[in-house]
């Protein structure tokens, strides 16, 4: 009976470990570590950009400089809040990270798109 009891246990815990479900319901953390490095970068990137548009505007007229300084102020609020998400995102997993992934990639591609549109209004 002990024999047919452990047999079933393993049986379960096999089962359990190696089911199709648990594999579908949630992304091994390696893949989510990847995807979230990906967007890391993006984002590190877009604030560099920021970063020298910053620096190149110092030189501009004052009438271009209050305008930017408009969207300079919405496009590091959307940096900040894409930032914020990021770090909202490391510390869930399975859907709840899938969700909260596409919402940061949406984000991301929001700021990418707000950035494109300030350099192309404020090119030097």
């Amino acid at each position: 009976m002990k024999k047919l009891f452990l047999a079933f246990t393993a049986t379960i815990a096999a089962t359990t470990m190696f089911s199709p479900m648990a594999r579908a319901t949630e992304e091994p953390p390696p893949r989510q570590e990847q995807n979230g490095g990906v967007m890391e970068q993006k984002a590190s990137e877009i604030g560099r950009k920021l970063d020298e548009m910053e620096r190149r505007m110092k030189e501009a007229s004052d009438e271009t400089k209050a305008a930017f300084t408009r969207e300079m102020a919405e496009l590091r609020r959307q940096e900040a809040a894409l930032r914020d998400r990021m770090k909202e995102m490391r510390g869930t997993s399975g859907k709840v990270w899938k969700e909260m992934k596409e919402g940061t990639e949406k984000a991301l591609d929001e700021l990418q798109q707000s950035y494109d549109r300030a350099r192309e209004q404020f090119k030097p």
